[in-house]
């Protein structure tokens, strides 16, 4: 029987098939998805901010260092890394209207999740980011599909 398990802002999961994984609202947050279709094993790091401090006791709340710590972990638990593939999802600009330094923020911890996964040679193979509005993302490990749902919007897989 399969389990649904909930990745909360600045959390990581990892599991197996059957069970999926969800990240609700996400707005400027991102939700790095990697997932092996060889061990059906997949994971998701629901990163807050760009680029973790030079003391960092919260890995996961970055996209730097929580999507490394995502690809090293699932590696550990018998991901083979050549087989890693990553879909993102989140980072919408959702205080374009305020004239703040955040104002963009979601585009900045897109930015470096993607160097990051780059630099791991973890290909991106789809996306659904960006925009002004929130959506929330439910990966099936049994498939590696994501599934997109948004306010006032068709459900989409990716």
């Amino acid at each position: 029987m399969s389990q649904r398990r909930v990745v909360g802002i600045a959390q990581m999961v990892i599991c197996r098939a059957p069970d999926q994984l969800a990240c609700l609202g996400l707005g400027s947050c991102v939700a790095v998805i990697v997932y092996d279709p060889s061990t059906k094993i997949g994971g998701i790091v629901h990163v807050l901010l760009s680029k973790a401090p030079t003391k960092c006791n919260d890995p996961e709340k970055y996209a730097d260092t929580g999507t490394r710590k995502l690809v090293s972990e699932m590696i550990l638990k018998g991901a083979k890394k050549e087989k890693l593939v990553a879909k993102l999802v989140g980072g919408a600009q959702m205080f374009s209207r305020l004239n703040l330094s955040i104002a963009d923020i979601g585009r900045l911890n897109l930015e470096v999740a993607r160097r990051t996964l780059r630099e791991l040679g973890v290909p991106v193979v789809a996306s659904d980011i960006g925009g002004t509005h929130g959506r929330s993302a439910i990966m099936d490990t049994l498939t590696g599909k994501v599934t997109i749902e948004a306010a006032f919007s068709p459900v989409r897989v990716i």
